[in-house]
């Protein structure tokens, strides 16, 4: 019996034989002189680090580590951030003029944005009320149309995780028609949330994960594709020669140690605290009509003031991210968490606007 990936890879996918680097070949010896690379490295600045020689053209070690903190069998191959992650996808699963993705508005842009970077139709299946939860009967339709659907789970811009409940429905009534992919950029957060364990039965589940938000990695692009064998077998014909420097390998295991882990989940408690004191201290103030909950690191609010809230902020030196653009979020905020002393300044600035106003 075919899988869903299969049925849904377009035949120049299946044909698609990887390109063969130098590294993916592979052999052994003393003298390699097979890559075109200079046999001795130059050192600018003040580096002495060598990068002469290409890297592992797949961070094997990398994927197996992250295989063990996110307690899963299913394959995970590494790439450079999220970004390029949900870009694999569309490319592998979708044929450009012909198919379409799914996505569930508000969310990350980026879904849409790749895929109108491919001619790629985007249908839109808005989350419900005020509580932006999932249309799953909605989803399930648009997904006989679609071959991928798109969930983030903890959803940016919104800051709620989506239902697990509602997530396995989707799968169960998508099993023939789409893969579902759910974006878990912000997890950590809100770790029980996480949905990477159902992959095992589910094969039209893929996690997407990221070690720019928790892991406070940002600049160092790395992220993650989790999914079944199926979906793995056509992604791997697309992934570059060479997708991560050693120099960005080397920080990434470290992220990923024992130590590294405990590390980052101080940082992430420490954060959470943060994160809800703020909240606490938004209540005061009328010209706020909303705060909505949050499981990520960021705030989403209403306001009664229109733009006029993120343009006095913006005069402070506090930059935040204006949400009106989307017509479900009009008058709404965006303000990611920062240090305590960072967001007390924040309410220090919203006190005197709220003087003002």
């Amino acid at each position: 019996m075919s899988s869903i990936a299969s049925t849904l890879a377009p035949e120049a996918i299946k044909k698609l034989i990887p390109y063969q680097s130098a590294r993916r070949i592979g052999g052994a010896g003393r003298v390699w002189l097979n890559a075109n690379e200079l046999e001795h490295a130059v050192h600018y600045g003040e580096s002495s680090q060598n990068f002469n020689r290409y890297p592992d053209f797949l961070p094997h070690d990398i994927a197996r580590a992250y295989q063990d903190y996110c307690q899963v069998t299913s394959p995970v191959v590494a790439v450079r951030g999220a970004d390029e992650a949900i870009d694999l996808l569309i490319r592998t699963f979708c044929q450009p003029g012909k198919d379409k993705i799914v996505v569930c508005s508000p969310t990350y842009a980026m879904y849409e944005f790749c895929a109108d970077a491919l001619a790629i139709e985007t249908l839109h299946v808005p989350l419900v009320g005020d509580a932006f939860e999932l249309d799953t009967q909605g989803v399930i339709a648009a997904a006989k149309q679609a071959n991928l659907v798109f969930l983030c789970s903890p959803n940016n811009p919104t800051g709620n995780p989506l239902s697990q409940q509602a997530i396995i429905e989707i799968l169960e009534g998508t099993q023939q028609d789409a893969l579902v992919v759910v974006d878990e950029a912000y997890i950590e957060f809100e770790i029980d949330q996480s949905v990477a364990a159902l992959i095992a039965r589910y094969p039209n589940l893929v996690v997407i994960r990221t070690l720019s938000k928790a892991f406070g990695l940002a600049a160092v692009r790395c992220g993650f594709i989790i999914a079944d064998e199926s979906v793995m077998e056509y992604v791997a014909k697309l992934i570059p020669p060479y997708p991560m420097p050693d120099s960005s390998a080397t920080i990434v295991l470290d992220a990923l140690s024992e130590q590294g882990l405990h590390k980052m989940r101080t940082v992430t408690n420490q954060l959470i605290e943060t994160r809800d004191w703020f909240i606490s201290q938004l209540g005061q103030y009328d010209f706020i009509e909303k705060i909505y909950p949050s499981a990520t690191n960021f705030v989403l609010l209403r306001t009664r003031a229109g733009e006029t809230l993120f343009a006095y902020l913006l005069k402070q030196g506090i930059v935040t991210r204006n949400q009106s653009h989307d017509p479900a979020l009009r008058d709404c905020v965006r303000i990611t968490i920062g240090s305590q002393h960072s967001m007390q300044e924040v309410v220090a600035a919203l006190n005197e606007y709220s003087s003002q106003s």
